[in-house]
């Protein structure tokens, strides 16, 4: 099958999605996903919203982790 439609949705963007990361800076970088960062929603590249992902994993973890025991009762 062919893939003619790959990469349609952001060929309206502006520059076709690409851009500067809000977060690490880097440029020309494709900036598809939002993120709120200091109470903004900024574009950033993948690798930033893979990073804030796993640390509001590891936040949950810890979180958990440190509850007290009688709501485990």
């Amino acid at each position: 099958m062919s893939k003619a439609h790959r990469g349609t949705g952001i060929r309206k963007d502006p520059n076709h999605g690409r851009g500067v990361c809000a977060v690490c800076g880097s440029v020309q970088i494709k900036t598809l996903y939002e993120l709120e960062v200091e109470g903004n929603k900024v574009k950033v590249c993948k690798y930033c919203k893979a990073h804030a992902k796993n640390q509001a994993r590891v936040a949950a973890r810890a979180a958990k982790k440190n509850a007290p025991a009688e709501a485990q009762a």
